[in-house]
């Protein structure tokens, strides 16, 4: 029979994997048998969790981080007519969020030694009608948070921070999320947590945190809500703002709240296949390895490099069976966003050379020598 698009051969090095704990499978089971699977205990045990763990001042569960980012500029109050300076490096779910405020994504250039969103290029970009900056930690590789935030307060404007790769990176000795004023992150299948989809949203403002935990339930915090004897809206519903389906439900949220308990496995795996992977291709002819920073520690959600002709990289390395991706693409080249810009040179050099190895916590030391041969073959 003839394998379907999402089947892979299992012969295959794979880019990426999911990690869920044996745990996982008993604890949903647990949760289903409940029959409470909406919002509740679970969805509160995770927030808990993951606040202790990383040191989130305060912390909201979403049902992804698209929405987790759509629901960051709903309370900014981000509007049409409005701008909102971003990176064109990334996945569209940043950018497309923007659209659906009705407002204009204003591309910044990138750094090219760390596809990060670059301070120098989004000064620049600031106008009278600029509303909030987005900023993505590529990779799970920090962005320069301090130089960034500080434009922030020099213009005022709130910054996001997309954190969907950067669970457990960490920024000048502090996780991402412990500090900042949005901080968006991702459970989607192939990070180091997953709960199928999902998100959190982490902020140190509690202005922002209680205007987070009614926008994502029609308007209403569930943890404050005062429930009425017939009425299936609380008694205090003022219905004063108009909310979206964002929350996570319990099933999820157990499943997440597993993955934080068996956080360290992954992570420490992902850590010694980045450490081999910068080790042994540090000086590899052909490829540039991106910088990771002395005061910053990445958590390795992929490996990206720079290479010399890419497609013919990636096709010696499929013929011998290691799947290689691009994450992403410049988002300028889909007409939704306005077109082509020709004022961002280091995304025009990045979108023509970036190829992500394989890089999760079921790789084995002997897979990893041998995709570390392999690329050092294709480069000869």
């Amino acid at each position: 029979m003839k394998k379907r698009d999402y089947e892979i051969d299992d012969k295959i090095i794979r880019t990426w994997s999911t990690f869920v704990p044996d745990e996982a499978i008993t604890e949903v089971a647990n949760t289903l048998r409940s029959k409470w699977i909406n919002t509740g205990k679970k969805e509160k045990e995770l927030r808990g969790k993951a606040s202790r763990k990383w040191g989130f001042p305060y912390c909201v569960a979403v049902n992804s981080c698209t929405s987790a980012l759509r629901a960051s500029l709903a309370i900014l109050n981000v509007k049409p007519g409005d701008e909102v300076i971003s990176t064109p490096f990334t996945f569209i779910a940043t950018n497309t969020v923007i659209l659906e405020q009705g407002a204009k994504p204003v591309f910044a250039d990138i750094k090219y030694d760390d596809l990060n969103i670059n301070p120098k290029s989004i000064e620049k970009k600031i106008t009278r009608r600029t509303k909030a900056i987005i900023v993505v930690h590529y990779s799970g590789n920090p962005c320069d948070l301090d130089e960034i935030r500080e434009i922030g307060r020099k213009h005022n404007l709130p910054v996001i921070e997309d954190a969907a790769h950067s669970m457990g990176s960490m920024y000048k000795g502090k996780y991402i999320g412990a500090t900042g004023d949005i901080v968006c992150f991702s459970l989607q299948v192939v990070k180091l947590i997953t709960s199928g989809d999902g998100g959190l949203i982490a902020t140190n403002n509690k202005d922002y945190y209680q205007k987070l935990k009614k926008i994502i339930w029609y308007g209403i915090d569930r943890d404050t809500k005062i429930t009425n004897l017939l009425n299936p809206l609380p008694e205090n519903f003022r219905g004063d703002v108009l909310g979206f389906k964002y929350n996570m439900n319990d099933i999820i949220a157990t499943l997440a709240s597993v993955g934080i308990d068996h956080f360290e496995e992954v992570a420490t795996r992902r850590q010694i296949v980045g450490q081999r992977y910068r080790e042994e291709l540090a000086d590899c002819p052909k490829i540039k390895l991106m910088k990771y920073y002395n005061d910053r520690k990445p958590n390795y959600q992929m490996f990206p490099i720079h290479v010399e002709n890419r497609v013919r990289f990636a096709k010696y390395l499929l013929k011998h069976n290691i799947m290689l991706r691009i994450n992403n693409r410049r988002n300028d080249i889909y007409p939704m966003f306005g077109g082509l810009r020709n004022d961002l040179p280091m995304t025009t050099r990045v979108d023509q050379d970036v190829v992500l190895l394989p890089m999760h916590a079921d790789l084995t030391d002997k897979q990893i020598s041998y995709i570390i041969q392999k690329v050092k073959d294709a480069v000869k």
